[in-house]
């Protein structure tokens, strides 16, 4: 049966990792929480070394910070660090506790989509000056004169606002977005299936991480709502970090060039209802490019293997009869022959091995051997065979053999090729010569010097008594041991 690959959503992303365990989110949030404390005390210290170091109006930054007040450069500066700061609290804990690769928390695809990010940037952008127009518009029409009128900055303090919008905000939003859109939404997902839950659950969170009235928390509400279905709809946090980016960017920006007041937290019924809208119109955009562009909801896990195969340490040479890492060939014991087998081809003889002048022309004719054994003057008696495991004597007496040249031809001789006037099967003609080869060293000393424990042939009727036999591991004549046993018994 084919095994299908398992799907899941970005909520559930969590699941696809098989190490994960249903307390492991909850005790990243600990740890999480723990590192970013201690984080944000280190900041804390560093902060009031900068200012004793730097200015002798401690008052006025005691001041700012007591009502957050980011129209000051340095309380701006310190929340928006304060707030980063989330980021490596988060991947600190994930590192520890998981769900790996640490890329789950960006998308289905393990990683950031970078393109898919600027697309959607762009879309946002494009949208929310759309949005500014319409709002300047109801503003003139529809003045609110309860509005505070805010304070452009000057000089140096312009340039330090503008830079920290520009290059501190993004990575401010994605924080907020990695935490509550990212962990917080894959936590809930993995014990709670359906989506609505891992998108509603954490949107109370954030509205509190916003000091808002009614009104503006409404706001901040539908933004998170939207933040967290466009995540589970595009598989991934790049959506809603572009639109979360977009949206501060904005507001600080007008802020730092006194057209907004960015420490206003009174919403009014048209701001409410402009930002409605451009979010409906952001969600619209962002799906239908999601769809054209074939951007991934789920993310694709093959199942486990049923067998896994153990791997072969290093260290470990090839066995016998394994496969040689280099070439893929059989192996075998140095010294001993190829066996033979459907994967392991047999190894084939050699005429050349042998020196042919160590035995004599009878030993090598096929007629004499198939004679020698029918006839029974040429069998040795049950006195004259060697008992089992016991070597011939080399003083043993040859067998009387009648000479070959005082024997009649036989029928079988001649059907063998013919015999001569002395009845001796004629010799076979020589069509051709075997194939040659450069011999080896080993080879050439062995047919210069010979077989070390004699010629290598099998015993049996029709050779001379007391020829040695070969001894040693691996051959026919040898026993377990390695010690020299005498010639099968017949």
């Amino acid at each position: 049966m084919e095994q299908v690959d398992q799907q899941y959503e970005y909520h559930r992303l969590a699941l696809s990792w098989p190490q994960h365990r249903w307390w492991k989110p909850l005790v990243t949030a600990l740890l999480g929480t723990a590192i970013y404390l201690v984080f944000t005390i280190a900041l804390l210290v560093v902060a009031a070394i900068v200012v004793f170091a730097t200015s002798a109006d401690l008052d006025r930054y005691l001041d700012a910070a007591a009502v957050i007040d980011l129209s000051d450069p340095a309380i701006f500066a310190f929340t928006l660090a304060s707030l980063i700061l989330m980021i490596p609290s988060l991947i600190l804990a994930v590192l520890i506790m998981g769900p790996k690769p640490i890329g789950l928390l960006s998308s289905v695809a393990g990683r950031i989509r970078w393109r898919w990010l600027l697309v959607c940037g762009l879309a946002a952008l494009g949208v929310f000056v759309a949005s500014l127009v319409v709002s300047l518009v109801i503003g003139v029409f529809f003045p609110d004169e309860s509005a505070a009128v805010p304070v452009p900055q000057d000089g140096s303090l312009l340039v330090f606002m503008l830079a920290l919008s520009i290059l501190a905000v993004p990575f401010q939003a994605a924080a907020e977005e990695y935490v509550f859109r990212g962990f917080l939404m894959q936590a809930i997902g993995s014990w709670l299936r359906h989506p609505a839950f891992a998108i509603l659950l954490p949107v109370p969170l954030f509205v509190l991480g916003h000091g808002y009235d009614p009104l503006g928390q409404t706001d901040v509400a539908i933004f998170a709502v939207f933040a967290g279905w466009i995540t589970w709809r595009t598989g991934g946090l790049e959506a809603a970090i572009a639109v979360h980016t977009v949206n501060n960017m904005t507001i600080f920006v007008l802020g730092a060039l006194g057209l907004v007041d960015v420490n206003s937290s009174e919403g009014s019924m048209g701001g409410l209802v402009v930002s409605v809208v451009t979010t409906i119109v952001i969600a619209v955009v962002i799906l239908r490019l999601a769809e054209r562009r074939g951007i991934s909801r789920t993310r694709s896990v093959p199942p486990p293997a049923a067998i896994r195969p153990i791997p072969q340490p290093a260290w470990a040479g090839p066995s016998y009869g394994g496969n040689d890492r280099s070439g893929g060939q059989p192996l075998a014991p140095a010294g001993l022959p190829m066996p033979a087998g459907p994967s392991m081809p047999g190894v084939s003889w050699d005429p050349e091995q042998y020196d042919p002048t160590q035995y004599d022309s009878t030993h090598h004719d096929p007629a004499h051997r198939e004679q020698a054994h029918r006839d029974p003057a040429r069998q040795p008696t049950a006195d004259q065979r060697p008992a089992s495991g016991q070597q011939p004597s080399s003083t043993a007496q040859p067998t009387s053999v009648t000479p070959a040249e005082n024997r009649p031809a036989r029928a079988e001789d001649v059907a063998h090729g013919g015999a001569t006037a002395a009845g001796r099967p004629a010799p076979q003609p020589v069509t051709g010569s075997p194939p040659s080869r450069p011999r080896t060293e080993p080879e050439q000393e062995s047919q210069a010097g010979g077989h070390p424990s004699g010629p290598a042939h099998p015993p049996g009727p029709g050779y001379p008594s007391g020829t040695p036999y070969p001894s040693g591991p691996g051959y026919p004549g040898a026993g377990r041991d390695g010690s020299e046993a005498g010639p099968p018994a017949p």
